[in-house]
């Protein structure tokens, strides 16, 4: 399956604040005891020191809704943190396959989240960089108190005051690589959510911090098949145009693959796109198939 690159897609997305934000760093005030009990992790970026959403704890947050979407479509994702489970575990049959054939094989086998966010048994084949804001965010400071789970009211001594990001805008990148229609749609699905507010991101998210609202998107699709003409999936034999509507086609600029860029484009037009997608279909596929290995 990652022998031969087939497509790639990278994804800007532009996320705005629309309550605070906080994504908390370990370190606390160990490094400087004036500080506040609780930091916003904070990284170099461009010559200053900036706060920053890691990369890791948006792919988290983006795999937990994307694996929930799958099961309201119908499919089955495993659960991640059991070491025994069938995408985790020991996959019958692969010991007897070609070596250049396992990793299709191991792909076949897997739940529809770890086809795409990847396990312990084969690698993710989504990847996103820690978002950085574009301008200077607007910082502010909010204060905590323990709650007494017997009375209901304030803990004596468990009074804490943590960072928080009042306002700011940040751009995260996303690069998938040999993904199928069905994967992009819900991911789109899941961008959607985190717009609408049904996703947030960060700590203290009970109590309404990191919600974030989705500015603006641009996509860049890379082909490494000449035949194909409009947008396709690695493995899938659909093949959605997006010439006439869009007036967009690949650009064969270089020898080895060519380019079809959306700029600027909402969820709503992409999931429009995706329409003729049948996720449910899919997922039944992959189910019955995973099945059949199983």
């Amino acid at each position: 399956m990652f022998r031969e690159l087939k497509n790639e897609a990278k994804l800007s997305v532009l996320l705005h604040t629309k309550s605070p934000l906080t994504i908390r760093s370990v370190q606390g005030k160990l490094m400087d005891p004036t500080l506040l009990d609780m930091q916003c992790i904070k990284s170099r970026y461009h010559g200053e020191d900036t706060v920053v959403i890691p990369g890791s704890s948006l792919k988290g947050v983006l795999r937990s809704r994307y694996e929930n979407i799958v099961n309201l479509f119908g499919g089955k994702c495993c659960d991640i943190f059991d070491h025994k489970s069938k995408c985790n575990g020991k996959i019958n049959g692969k010991a007897d396959k070609p070596y250049e054939e396992q990793g299709e094989y191991v792909y076949r086998y897997v739940c529809p989240a770890c086809k795409l966010f990847g396990s312990l048994n084969i690698a993710s084949r989504i990847y996103m960089a820690d978002a950085y804001p574009i301008k200077n965010c607007v910082m502010g400071e909010r204060t905590g108190v323990g709650i007494n789970r017997i009375t209901g009211a304030a803990h004596k001594g468990a009074l804490y005051d943590f960072e928080v990001v009042e306002d700011g805008t940040f751009q995260a990148r996303i690069t998938i690589k040999n993904y199928e229609l069905y994967q992009m749609a819900l991911l789109f699905h899941v961008l959607k959510d985190l717009d609408e507010g049904y996703v947030s991101i960060g700590a203290a998210t009970t109590r309404g911090n990191g919600q974030m609202e989705v500015q603006k998107l641009d996509i860049c699709f890379r082909d490494y098949r000449k035949s194909v003409k409009g947008w396709k999936g690695a493995l899938d034999a659909q093949e959605i145009s997006l010439d006439q509507k869009y007036h967009t086609a690949y650009e064969w600029k270089e020898p080895y693959f060519g380019e079809m860029v959306l700029q600027d484009r909402s969820i709503d037009e992409m999931l429009e796109i995706c329409s003729e997608v049948d996720i449910q279909k899919k997922l039944e596929e992959e189910t019955c198939r995973s099945e059949k290995l199983y």
